[in-house]
């Protein structure tokens, strides 16, 4: 299958997998938006056109997990209809403070053209929702969190 892509950024590489069996792609930093010390937005220099019925799902990459930085809304969603820019935004978790309101947060770990995320295509199945009085029974019925037990 190919997905339409458009560089928008002299420095935009095609997302590209690390290994053959990956089941991400990688992709680098354009541009990185420092909005505050602890957000901080990474472009990546392209927009993508997914075929209908599929949609692109954004992540962070597992080393991310090294640091008190996450993706604030993970994973990202591309939708087949959006064609705008794609970017990850990053918020940082504070690892401590000097007075109070007063955080400290750590560096953000990615410079432009170091791989900041993956992405993925994902098939979107279309569906009907039908609107009914009683939901079939089930053994864990509404039982919420840990109500299956530790």
């Amino acid at each position: 299958m190919k997905i339409k892509i458009k560089k928008l950024h002299e420095l935009t590489q095609l997302p590209k997998r690390a290994t053959e069996l990956a089941g991400g792609w990688d992709v680098i930093a354009t541009e990185i938006i420092e909005e505050s010390d602890d957000f901080v937005i990474c472009k990546l220099g392209f927009s993508l056109q997914p075929p209908p019925n599929y949609k692109i799902t954004l992540v962070p990459r597992s080393s991310l997990t090294k640091t008190n930085w996450i993706l604030q809304n993970s994973p990202g969603l591309g939708d087949a209809d959006y064609l705008g820019e794609y970017q990850f935004r990053f918020r940082c978790l504070p690892k401590g403070a000097y007075n109070f309101g007063d955080f400290i947060y750590d560096d953000f770990p990615y410079e432009i053209g170091d791989r900041v995320g993956q992405i993925y295509l994902e098939e979107v199945i279309p569906i009907e929702f039908e609107e009914v009085n009683e939901l079939s029974p089930t053994e864990r019925s509404v039982g919420g969190f840990g109500s299956t037990g530790k």
